[in-house]
């Protein structure tokens, strides 16, 4: 037995494709594309017409019936006479076709031209017109709906090895939301960005599974370590994410425990500023940058949570304590290399 009807599986593919791009579609649109899946076709009305002569050709040549007549017989006397008997006798020919010989037939009037496939995207809210910066004919754009669509549909076409490959486009308002989903999917793991800053560790926090975060400990960046060491002593957060500072940083990684390792063009920071890519780690590199990165996070330092007074006396190796190539759940209790 089907579950769905055909009309609710495409409503539901419709949202999903918008969803998986970071876009929510409203009831309206979505309506709006389940009722018009194709451009308006032209607009004709049957009308009737008669075709062939309307009036009788025969009437002003019986005589010297108008003034036009009497004016011409006037000018040319006789001379006009032998033509006007000529015309009388085709017009007579002529006759059954004249007033009482017309046809009638039914033809189709345009009545509203056919819309344009532009004209059907604006109307559909996938394109969306803007003026022009000195005046003249306004421009094309495509708007969060449409361009989320865009991205399902060329994300179709692409192979298996071209999808696992993000690119995150310069001055895309989704480029950042794109990324922060991308590290939703990849679950619980550690991510590497030396120059994270405070509000995105807070997205990571609530938006994410990452477990672990690793930033760089440099004097430079030591402000925005001091900080993160006071958001995540907040008793309020609504997971535990345990951050660790390190001078060896360069590259941006994002290690998931059970899954792949990537690496990231630019700093959170920087999404959306420039055109970056997120790309997976072949094997046997990936292997090795799993081990390089666990050996950096043993020994780092610990900016936060600080462990509890009680949990801290507890017996602990002289360096936290590593969570093995599987990056298991950090554990928010473990020394600093440096305690």
């Amino acid at each position: 037995m089907d579950i769905l009807s055909d009309a609710q599986y495409e409503v539901l593919t419709f949202v999903g494709a918008c969803n998986r791009n970071f876009y929510n579609p409203t009831a309206m649109q979505v309506m709006l594309w389940r009722s018009n899946r194709r451009p308006e076709q032209a607009v004709y009305r049957t009308v009737r017409r008669q075709f062939g002569p309307a009036v009788d050709l025969t009437a002003p040549l019986h005589g010297m019936d108008t003034a036009s007549d009497r004016m011409a017989a006037s000018l040319w006397g006789d001379a006009l006479r032998p033509l006007q008997d000529a015309f009388a006798s085709i017009a007579k020919q002529l006759a059954p076709l004249g007033s009482g010989g017309s046809k009638v037939r039914y033809v189709q009037e345009l009545v509203k031209p056919a819309e344009t496939e532009v004209a059907h995207l604006l109307r559909l809210t996938w394109l969306e017109e803007v003026p022009a910066p000195h005046g003249g004919e306004a421009g094309l754009r495509l708007t969060d709906l449409g361009r989320a669509l865009l991205r399902d549909a060329e994300s179709d076409e692409e192979s298996d090895e071209d999808v696992s490959v993000v690119v995150l486009g310069r001055e895309d308002p989704l480029a950042y939301p794109i990324l922060v989903g991308q590290f939703a999917v990849a679950g619980a793991g550690l991510l590497v960005d030396p120059y994270l800053k405070l509000a995105d560790l807070h997205t990571i926090v609530v938006s994410t599974q990452l477990t672990r975060l690793l930033v760089s400990g440099k004097p430079n960046n030591r402000g925005v370590v001091a900080s993160m060491e006071a958001y995540l002593g907040s008793q309020s957060l609504p997971r535990p994410v345990e951050v660790r500072s390190s001078i060896g940083l360069h590259d941006r990684v994002l290690i998931a425990d059970e899954g792949d390792v990537l690496t990231v063009g630019t700093s959170l920071n920087g999404i959306g500023r420039t055109t970056t890519v997120m790309t997976p780690i072949p094997s046997p590199a990936r292997e090795s940058l799993r081990n390089e990165y666990e050996r950096l996070w043993r020994e780092a330092t610990l900016v936060g949570p600080t462990p509890a007074e009680d949990e801290a006396d507890e017996p602990s190796d002289s360096a936290p304590r590593s969570r093995g190539p599987g990056l298991h759940p950090p554990d928010l209790h473990a020394p600093a290399a440096n305690e």
